[in-house]
């Protein structure tokens, strides 16, 4: 086969809620968090430390990967607006270029009908029956905060679990050539709360102070989800068990998708095939004194992501790079390791040229978008009734803060570049900040005169950015009169 329609196999590792700073990379981005696999992945590939999704939830995060889209493009704002069988998407192009795709795990992406055209088989989530609950009373501080501890090891057999020995079973049984495996996983979303040994495997005492909750110039939401959900009542060692249990998490995550590198290895695949392994955004895990995340939220810990890419026979290799990429970015990527063409008008840049060496940046800015107005009931979450609702009781005030007051979740969008941040909202507080002297983002400098020029800059990137990329045209040239 000529190097032109060669088409290596294509393997995506998601977990969903995982934070870009969350992986050690040989304690040089993380020295406190144990990822080994996740390590080793990365020492034969590439690893991007300034990855930063499009969105801060998880449906309209993966829509957008998987389509090369923005948030405004497609129309994908909430969870509620999954991907429907007129839309183009990265699996559907591979199935029809003779890819068989296996999607096994967590899905937020596709609608019902989707999945038949764009998924050669699938394997649905096999919930436990033991589910772990949330073990405090009422009365108890960390009764809201998504805290939930230490589970059994009869809990820890899960979603997640049974995914990996799906994935297992796949690539132990007469592989088809070349196929597209998606691997989608829960954790390490919140409730935090994971088995032995990956409860007590970091030590508290090395756990970092979270980004303390400065809130008098911050957003509405959240000084309200910092007392609703009762953190104002947690102390910094609350925070460092939450933080703690949450490494934990994502060290299970790292052994889990270890079986599956190490079984790719086994049967002679992981040299011939890519490796994508990346999240849908992050999580607040303390920070600012908060958990969780909101959808109308763009701090760095919950849009900026890990991304690690693998190309097939691991060339480069060991490589970190620092330039702002987005997750939209992944779609013409993945495209271009499979060597398929496509006029289809999106939004991503391909990566390859940066991972070679042939440029030195591809994006000055990233940006994204989130909330909903309250023309559009369809993208709000259903408001929970009682916090005694078995299994999402926990959710009762996220949904009922939008439900009491719909500008906590308004219209917002976002620019990133190197320097600096700015968030602009249809409602309620807007934010700015100067990320080479407050890369924790603890000063809003919105309101300050001397930032007025820059201000004024970053909105004329918005403006050029929304005129660019404010519809998607039909990628197909009919005209039937």
């Amino acid at each position: 086969m000529s190097e032109e329609n060669y088409r290596p196999n294509i393997v995506f590792l998601v977990p969903d809620e995982m934070r870009g700073d969350c992986i050690s990379l040989g304690g040089r981005r993380n020295p406190i968090i144990k990822t080994p696999n996740i390590d080793k992945l990365a020492n034969d590939g590439v690893a991007f430390t300034n990855c930063f999704t499009v969105n801060p939830v998880c449906g309209p995060s993966r829509c957008c990967t998987f389509t090369g889209q923005y948030v405004h493009s497609n129309g994908h704002r909430s969870l509620y607006q999954l991907l429907q069988p007129h839309e183009e998407n990265l699996f559907k192009f591979l199935k029809n270029q003779g890819y068989e795709v296996i999607y096994m795990g967590r899905n937020d992406t596709f609608s019902k009908v989707s999945f038949k055209q764009s998924v050669s088989k699938r394997t649905k989530i096999k919930f436990s029956s033991n589910m772990k609950t949330n073990p405090f009373p009422k009365e108890h501080r960390l009764w809201k905060s998504f805290y939930y501890g230490e589970r059994t090891q009869e809990e820890a057999n899960d979603s997640d679990k049974n995914t990996i020995q799906s994935a297992l079973e796949y690539l132990d049984g007469e592989l088809k050539q070349p196929f597209c495996l998606f691997i989608g996983l829960s954790f390490p979303h919140p409730p935090y709360t994971v088995e032995e040994p990956y409860f007590s495997l970091h030590d508290r005492d090395s756990i970092p102070e979270p980004i303390p909750p400065k809130l008098d110039d911050k957003p509405k939401f959240m000084q309200l989800i910092h007392e609703r959900y009762g953190l104002d009542k947690l102390n910094s060692e609350d925070f460092k068990e939450i933080i703690a249990t949450y490494y934990g998490m994502i060290t299970r995550v790292d052994h889990l998708f270890g079986k599956v590198i190490d079984k790719l290895k086994e049967i002679g695949e992981y040299n011939k095939s890519a490796i994508f392994m990346f999240a849908d955004h992050g999580d607040y895990t303390g920070d600012y004194g908060l958990t969780e995340k909101w959808p109308s939220a763009f701090q760095d810990c919950l849009i900026n992501v890990p991304l690690i890419i693998k190309t097939p026979d691991s060339h480069p290799k060991n490589k970190i790079i620092e330039e702002l990429v987005q997750t939209i970015d992944i779609f013409p990527t993945a495209l271009k390791i499979a060597n398929i063409r496509t006029s289809y008008t999106h939004f991503g840049m391909d990566l390859i040229p940066l991972i070679n060496n042939e440029i030195g940046a591809i994006r000055q800015a990233v940006f994204a978008e989130g909330g909903y107005n309250p023309r559009e009931p369809q993208c709000f979450e259903p408001v929970i009734s009682s916090t005694d609702t078995l299994g999402i009781g926990i959710y009762y005030d996220k949904t009922n803060i939008p439900d009491e007051d719909n500008t906590t979740v308004a219209r917002s969008v976002m620019v990133r570049t190197k320097y600096w941040k700015l968030i602009i909202r249809d409602k309620g507080k807007e934010e700015l900040y100067d990320l080479i002297n407050d890369p924790k983002e603890n000063v809003n400098l919105i309101d300050s005169k001397k930032s007025e020029e820059i201000k004024m800059r970053l909105k004329e990137n918005l403006l050029r950015w929304y005129l660019q990329t404010s519809d998607n045209a039909s990628w197909k040239r009919e005209r039937n009169v």
